[in-house]
């Protein structure tokens, strides 16, 4: 629970850098913050399942590079589903894409604990 929480707050941090880092990110407030993660969560574990099933050809075909895009549109996505929250084009999408994902996965990498079986 604690490292669901922390993962969490890590992920709405990485959001608020990126207002900061990027011109072309906008973030209203953290409430606009906490529904991305939300939402980008929600998107995650519903629709971005179905859409890698679907494009497995293409994935295969472009030796899995075709994930950053279905990564890219489920920024898109929640970009869409909240009003607080903005990023203008396909390509800033594909670059906030890139730094949410990977610093989220070397938060993970570094201080989430594998549960070992």
């Amino acid at each position: 629970m604690l490292q669901t929480l922390l993962k969490l707050a890590f992920s709405v941090a990485v959001v608020l850098a990126c207002t900061y880092l990027f011109w072309f990110v906008e973030v209203q407030n953290v409430r606009s913050a906490i529904l991305f993660v939300a939402v980008i969560g929600l998107l995650n574990i519903f629709v971005k399942p179905l859409l890698t099933i679907l494009t497995i050809p293409i994935t295969l075909f472009t030796l899995g590079f075709f994930l950053l895009v279905i990564n890219t549109c489920m920024v898109m996505l929640a970009d869409y589903f909240i009003d607080g929250f903005f990023i203008d084009t396909f390509w800033h999408s594909f670059l906030f894409s890139l730094v949410y994902s990977l610093s989220n996965a070397v938060f993970e990498s570094f201080f989430i604990k594998k549960r070992s079986a």
